[in-house]
């Protein structure tokens, strides 16, 4: 298994496959993936890595610094604020956007690899992401990193699941 930078744009349809593959996606969901991933590919300050094994991409993690008031940033900002955790969503965070690793390959490290080259890379002073509540071994993962939850349970767009914000300082821990 290798990790190197991934080209987000050339990757999409790849990345998308293995979401899908990781939390059991709809058809149109899963297109959905592709147009979105292709649209963060173009985003400035973006950081993407991806695991292969052999020439196949089985895991992927991405991020880009907070501050652009994405639709994403607009669903947290308030979630934020009310527990004054605000200052989270400033230039100096790295938005950890995604982290996928394909059912087949994961509980082998790729995760930790991946979250901590893709955040290795970046200048940002701490990192901001959010996880599904019932993702408890994502979660678990997070807590060994360093990441501490800054929200309580909510809904993006009043549509289930839940999730949580968490927010780590860099470097993370080992």
């Amino acid at each position: 298994m290798i990790t190197t930078p991934l080209d987000l744009a050339s990757a999409a349809d790849l990345a998308a496959d293995i979401m899908s593959a990781a939390f059991g996606l709809t058809p149109a969901e899963e297109l959905q993936r592709r147009d979105i991933f292709a649209e963060h590919a173009r985003h400035p300050g973006l950081i993407a890595r991806g695991a292969f094994d052999g020439s196949r991409l089985v895991g992927f993690c991405y991020g880009f610094p907070a501050g652009d008031r994405s639709w994403w940033e607009r669903q947290v900002h308030p979630r934020l604020a009310a527990v004054g955790a605000a200052s989270w969503l400033a230039s100096d965070t790295l938005e950890l956007t995604e982290l996928h690793v394909h059912p087949d390959h994961q509980g082998h490290g790729l995760g930790r690899t991946l979250i901590t080259e893709v955040c290795d890379a970046s200048p940002a002073t701490r990192v901001l992401l959010s996880v599904r509540v019932q993702s408890t071994a994502a979660r678990h993962l997070y807590s060994t990193l360093g990441f501490t939850e800054l929200t309580t349970p909510f809904l993006f767009g009043g549509v289930p699941p839940h999730y949580l914000l968490m927010g780590a300082p860099q470097p993370l821990r080992r």
